[in-house]
């Protein structure tokens, strides 16, 4: 099955319109379009028991279901190499086979909406999944650029507290106070990208101290990193959390 990131993935361009990759490479990020050939074209409504507690049924151009009456897939990658008429992109959630129809800059004036909301943040019913947290995870490293340990512990720390306090990441009435402090900088805006906090709504504070502090209707938190800079990604995603930070309410 493949992984809701996607994974690392090569397209090929045929020769014909090679002349179209000029200079591609000059991009840091592009769309791709393909055809989920084999998806059903046939429903127009679909419920999602995985986000959607009441089960009610959902119309498919509100959804990003393969089923659709064109199943045009579009997918935002980092561009990794070009060779030749070859394209390396870091993840593409296309089956092996599938059709690419068109391939298309991403540009950060135009396709980067940071105060954007799907219908799946309204829901909490899959905020302790491993699926969300590869979610949570993917988004922060979107926004900070790169996949780090301040990325990975963020997912984390939101996943933690969505289900100690039953929130959505991005209730309008979270606060987050995250650290200037250099250790923590990282992680500062892995937290400013999952939570939506920012100064302007008010949601977003800082601190010179090595902390981030959480508060949400009356309940407060604080949380104090203690793990080492240097560890292994992985290390971080299965460390019980406990041993990577200090948690005080």
């Amino acid at each position: 099955m493949m992984p809701p990131e996607g994974v690392e993935a090569e397209i090929e361009v045929f020769p014909e319109f090679a002349d179209g990759l000029l200079r591609i490479e000059e991009n840091t990020h592009i769309w791709v379009l393909g055809w989920f050939q084999d998806a059903d074209r046939t429903r127009l409504q679909l419920v999602r028991p995985e986000y959607e507690p009441a089960r009610r049924r959902r119309g498919v151009f509100g959804l990003r279901s393969v089923a659709r009456p064109n199943p045009i897939a579009l997918t935002a990658t980092r561009l990794l190499a070009v060779e030749g008429t070859r394209l390396r992109v870091a993840h593409l959630d296309f089956v092996d086979g599938t059709p690419v129809i068109d391939l298309k800059r991403y540009s950060p004036s135009w396709d980067s909406i940071f105060a954007a909301r799907s219908s799946r943040d309204r829901y909490l019913i899959d905020l302790a999944s491993p699926e969300r947290l590869a979610e949570y995870e993917r988004e922060a490293a979107n926004f900070h650029g790169e996949r780090c340990i301040g990325v990975v512990l963020a997912a984390r720390l939101v996943q933690y507290l969505a289900a100690s306090w039953n929130v959505r990441p991005k209730d309008d009435h979270l606060v987050v106070t995250v650290s200037i402090a250099n250790d923590l900088r990282h992680l500062a805006d892995a937290l400013q990208a999952l939570t939506g906090a920012t100064f302007g709504n008010g949601r977003l504070t800082v601190t010179s101290e090595p902390v981030v502090r959480f508060s949400w209707e009356g309940q407060h938190l604080t949380v104090r990193p203690k793990m080492s800079p240097d560890l292994d990604l992985d290390v971080v995603r299965t460390t019980p959390l406990e041993q990577l930070v200090d948690v005080s309410s």
